[in-house]
């Protein structure tokens, strides 16, 4: 099973149930309020967008900056076009590593540790491996970020405040697209739209994001939790 498929047929968007998609929901906009959901999720619209080839000086542009990025850690949303909902906390340390923590009532961690990406859903204990390569994160945790190299970019789109590049691995291009999403002034990651090989997309929005920050080294370590070790 490829990380895409995965992605759409399991918690990862929407939690495996639709009563917990609700919940999650439910959480969601009891936090940060419906407004605050509208707001960060509802970037320029590739509708209002005017699209163009994109040059070679705003590929470098891209290529720079995200390159340059050495830790990350922000809050995100996640929203997907099926109805799921949630929110949590992301720590990226470049290359290789990036951990997801979703808040209550989601029973999933993402951990990248600079080998495999593991998809650990913790409600059955259960633990499933993916090569970081063949996930959408592979391509903003490589150790050199290239827009050109194994993707493609398909869509670029531009606003007076937003960049928006749709990509596509070039080996596999209908496994799905990965859309980064970044502000301009001053340039900075704010969200990616994953869209699997159905159509179902997830948003990923991040706010409070702090760039070149200290972390700890074991979060990007993944320990099983063991039954006899659960609270």
């Amino acid at each position: 099973m490829t990380f895409f498929s995965k992605f759409s047929q399991t918690a990862f968007h929407t939690f495996g149930k639709k009563s917990r998609s609700l919940m999650a929901a439910s959480v969601l906009s009891a936090a940060i309020g419906l407004g605050a959901i509208t707001s960060l999720t509802l970037l320029p619209n590739a509708a209002h967008a005017q699209s163009a080839d994109i040059s070679p000086e705003m590929i470098k542009k891209i290529e720079t900056y995200m390159g340059d990025i050495t830790t990350l850690r922000a809050d995100f949303v996640q929203i997907s076009s099926d109805g799921g909902a949630a929110e949590g906390k992301l720590y990226m340390q470049r290359p290789g590593k990036m951990r997801f923590e979703y808040n209550p009532p989601a029973q999933i961690l993402l951990v990248s540790t600079g080998h495999d990406f593991i998809y650990y859903d913790k409600e059955i204990n259960a633990p499933t491996y993916f090569d970081i390569d063949e996930t959408p994160a592979g391509i903003i945790l490589a150790e050199n970020i290239s827009l050109t190299d194994k993707v493609k970019i398909v869509d670029y789109r531009r606003t007076a405040e937003t960049i928006r590049v749709e990509l596509v691995r070039k080996s596999d291009p209908g496994a799905g697209s990965v859309t980064l999403v970044f502000a301009e002034s001053p340039m900075q990651l704010r969200q990616w739209i994953v869209t699997d090989p159905t159509g179902i997309e997830t948003t990923v929005t991040l706010f409070n994001t702090e760039e070149h920050v200290s972390l700890d080294p074991e979060l990007f370590k993944f320990d099983r939790i063991w039954p006899n070790q659960r609270n």
